[in-house]
C-alpha cells in the first residue's frame, strides 16, 4: 500500500481534530440552547480561533444582550490601551503658608484626583489609617501642632454626578452601587454587623458600623429576626443625596453575627471628618469645619501626595471581583470627570480598534445598567483584538481563572491536564453571562461569550448549565 506523504498525513491529522473540536462544541451548544429551563430566555454565544479568526461558533452572535459585569471587558481594555499598565491617580494633601509658632494659621486641602483605591483595606498603602497617619507625619514635620482654620475637600477633578443615571433605586443604597467621586474613601462604603435579636418580628440589632459615620447621618434599621430556616435577606436602600440609610430585610434567629455593606454618603465628607478626629487623638486641634470647594484659589504647599496601585492592578480588581466603584472611577478619568465624554471616549477608542460600535449601546462602565447592549461577536473581537497586543499575557491574568480565582474560582474546578478558561463573569437579574479565553494544550486558544437574558429558573441553575458548555470548550 502507498503510504501518504508526512505533511499530508499531517494535515489530515489537524484537519480531523478542527473538525471534531467543532463537532464537539456544536453538540454542547445544541444541548444548552434546547433545555426547556431556558425556554423563555434568549441566548447568544460565540467561540473564535484567535488565531485564524475562524468563527466555530455563532449562536445570535450578532445579537445584542444585556451584559452586566462583562461591561467591563470593553472598559478595561480601553483604559490599557488609554493608560497603560503603570498610571496611578494622585490625591494632593496640602496646606496654606501661615505657620507661625507650630500654628497654622490657614486651612488644609484633600484635593482628590479620582483615586478609588484611598481609605481601601485592599492595599497596605490605602488603608485608613495608613492614610491618615502620612497626613499626620506631614503636618508633624512641618512642626505644625495646631490648625486655626478648616478643612476643604476640594472635589472638581470630577462631575458632581457620581451615580449613573439609568442605575436602579434598588441598586444605588448597596455597596455595588455607590458610585465614583473625585475623592473617593472605603470604596464609598460602609459596613455594618448585624445580627439576630433574641427572639423573632423582634428588629435585627446592629452593633458595628465602619468606618465611623458622623452624627448626623443616620441608619434606620427595619430588618426583621425571623424563624429558622427562612432565607436571609438583607439589603441597604437610600439616596445619593441623601444621609439616611434604611436595612431591611431578614436574618433567621440561628443566624450568627453577619456584615452587609451600604453605599456612603458623602464619602468625601466622610474621609476628612474622621481625618479631623484622628487629628484630634494624635493631639492636633483643627479649630474650623468641614467645606467642599471645585478648584484652589489661594496659594498652598505640598504636604504629601498619595499614589494609587497600579492601573493593572485596579483592573485586576475591576475584571477579578468586580469591582464596580474602581470601574466608573475608570471610566470618569477617561471622560476627564464626565460620563458623558467618557461614553463617546469609549466607543471613539473601540471604533480605531476595529470594533463595529454602530449598534452597541453604552450606558457606564461597570455594567450595573440594564441599558447598555453589546453582542457576543463584540465581545469576542475585544477579547481578540487584546491577543495582538504587548499587554495581552498581563490582561488575561486580570481575568478570573476557572476553578481558582476570582468569581469563577467555584466553577470548572476539574479540568483537563494543561487546558484552562481565563474569564469575566457578569450577573443580574435576569441575566448571566461568561466572556474570555479558552486555552488548550497545544496552545490553541479561543475567545468566547456566552450570554443569557430573560430566563425565569434560578440563576445557579444556569450556571451549572453554563459550566458544562464551557468545559466543551477545553475538551
Amino acid at each position: 500500500m502507498k503510504k501518504l506523504p508526512a505533511f499530508i498525513l499531517f494535515y489530515s491529522i489537524l484537519t480531523l481534530s478542527a473538525q471534531s473540536f467543532s463537532e464537539k462544541i456544536n453538540t454542547a451548544v445544541q444541548t444548552f440552547v434546547a433545555d426547556t429551563d431556558l425556554n423563555s430566555a434568549t441566548i447568544g454565544i460565540c467561540v473564535k480561533d484567535v488565531k485564524t479568526n475562524q468563527i466555530i461558533i455563532d449562536y445570535n452572535a450578532n445579537k445584542n444582550f444585556v451584559p452586566a459585569s462583562l461591561q467591563k471587558i470593553p472598559l478595561s481594555v480601553i483604559a490599557l490601551e488609554t493608560f497603560g499598565t503603570n498610571y496611578t491617580f494622585k490625591t494632593y494633601f496640602l496646606c496654606s503658608s501661615q505657620i507661625q509658632d507650630s500654628v497654622l494659621n490657614g486651612n488644609l486641602y484633600i484635593v482628590g484626583g479620582g483615586d478609588p483605591t484611598l481609605g481601601s483595606v485592599r492595599f497596605a498603602q490605602t488603608k485608613p489609617d495608613t492614610v491618615y497617619n502620612r497626613w499626620y507625619n506631614a503636618l508633624k514635620a512641618k512642626g505644625i501642632k495646631q490648625v486655626n482654620g478648616n478643612i476643604h475637600i476640594v472635589s472638581g477633578f470630577f462631575d458632581h454626578y457620581p451615580l449613573n443615571d439609568t442605575w436602579m433605586w434598588g441598586d444605588i443604597g448597596n455597596y455595588y452601587g455607590a458610585g465614583a467621586y473625585a475623592l473617593s474613601w472605603h470604596e464609598n462604603m460602609f459596613s455594618l454587623s448585624i445580627r439576630p435579636a433574641d427572639s423573632i418580628t423582634k428588629k435585627n440589632i446592629i452593633s458595628e458600623i465602619y468606618p465611623p459615620i458622623p452624627p448626623d447621618y443616620t441608619i434606620i434599621n427595619n430588618s426583621l429576626t425571623v424563624k429558622k430556616g427562612v432565607e436571609s435577606y438583607l439589603s441597604v436602600y437610600g439616596d445619593h443625596y441623601s444621609k439616611q440609610r434604611e436595612v431591611c430585610g431578614t436574618l433567621p434567629i440561628d443566624k450568627s453575627n453577619t456584615t452587609i455593606k451600604g453605599a456612603l454618603p458623602f464619602p468625601e465628607y466622610v474621609c476628612a471628618w474622621n481625618f479631623r478626629n484622628y487629628l484630634q487623638n494624635q493631639g492636633i486641634a483643627v479649630s474650623g469645619n468641614i467645606y467642599y470647594t471645585d478648584t484652589l484659589t489661594v496659594p498652598t504647599d505640598t504636604l504629601y501626595i498619595n499614589t494609587s496601585p497600579s492601573m493593572l492592578t485596579i483592573i485586576n480588581h475591576i475584571n477579578k471581583t468586580s469591582n464596580n466603584v474602581y470601574a466608573e472611577a475608570v471610566l470618569k478619568l477617561l471622560g476627564k470627570g464626565s460620563n458623558t465624554t467618557a461614553i463617546t471616549e469609549m466607543r471613539t477608542k473601540l471604533k480605531r480598534m476595529g470594533i463595529p460600535v454602530e449598534s452597541i449601546k453604552i450606558a457606564d462602565g461597570c455594567g450595573l445598567s440594564s441599558v447598555n447592549f453589546i453582542s457576543p461577536m463584540v465581545l469576542c473581537d475585544i477579547l481578540s483584538y487584546v491577543t495582538t497586543k504587548s499587554y495581552y499575557k498581563q490582561y488575561i491574568n486580570t481575568l478570573s481563572e476557572a476553578g481558582v480565582s476570582g468569581t469563577l474560582r467555584n466553577i470548572l474546578k476539574q479540568k483537563p491536564k494543561g487546558c484552562n478558561i481565563y474569564a469575566k463573569s457578569g450577573n443580574m437579574t435576569g441575566v448571566t453571562g461568561y466572556a474570555g479565553y479558552a486555552i488548550h494544550s497545544n496552545g490553541n486558544t479561543y475567545c468566547f461569550t456566552v450570554i443569557v437574558n430573560n430566563f425565569s429558573c434560578k440563576s445557579t441553575s444556569v450556571k451549572a448549565k453554563m459550566e458544562k458548555l464551557m468545559l466543551s470548550f477545553i475538551e
